[in-house]
């Protein structure tokens, strides 16, 4: 906690809250197996942060601790996402965070894009997902994600090469595709 409270305080101008995602099932643990994490939310800038719950005036009555499914009730409900990234988290739960908090058409960014949870729920809240990822297996995890979420192809921006395609140039086997996002 202190070095994300640190870093925050480094770039962002206002830290508003601490959210608790408390998982209906535990995660991996040594000692005690996680029933939670904890995000951190904070605001860039000096305007005013978008607030979509206004003490439940607009039909959003929300607090500060979330309880959605875990990692582990998504393996058991066959989740093909599951299988491949160690910790998947909860659309439903980063859904109802960018509806709290963005208005429609918005940017969202998640620059740990892992399976790309954040992009499917962008697009399902009806706002603009980009992400980013180190590891070259979760960009094509989360890509491959996104096409079975908008039921259409991805495209390379350049060469409007589809990403099938583009792996097939460069000699990738994708996995057969799943209609489950």
């Amino acid at each position: 906690m202190q070095e994300m409270l640190a870093a925050g305080h480094a770039v962002y101008q206002q830290f508003l809250n601490l959210a608790v995602w408390a998982k209906t099932n535990p995660g991996m643990g040594s000692l005690w197996r996680s029933g939670h994490e904890l995000c951190f939310i904070w605001k860039k800038g000096t305007a005013p942060h978008i607030n979509n719950i206004e003490l439940g005036r607009n039909g959003r009555n929300r607090s500060n601790v979330w309880s959605y499914s875990g990692a582990n009730a998504f393996a058991r409900a066959g989740n093909p996402d599951s299988r491949e990234h160690v910790t998947p988290k909860n659309v439903a739960m980063i859904q109802d965070a960018i509806l709290d908090v963005s208005r429609r058409g918005d940017i969202v960014l998640d620059v740990f894009a892992g399976s790309g949870t954040t992009l499917v729920a962008a697009h399902r809240a009806k706002r603009r997902g980009y992400g980013l990822d180190i590891d070259p297996f979760y960009v094509d995890l989360a890509v491959r994600r996104m096409e079975r979420c908008t039921r259409a192809p991805a495209r390379h921006a350049e060469t409007g090469l589809t990403f099938a395609e583009m792996a097939e140039q460069r000699g990738i086997v994708l996995p057969p595709r799943s209609r489950r996002t």
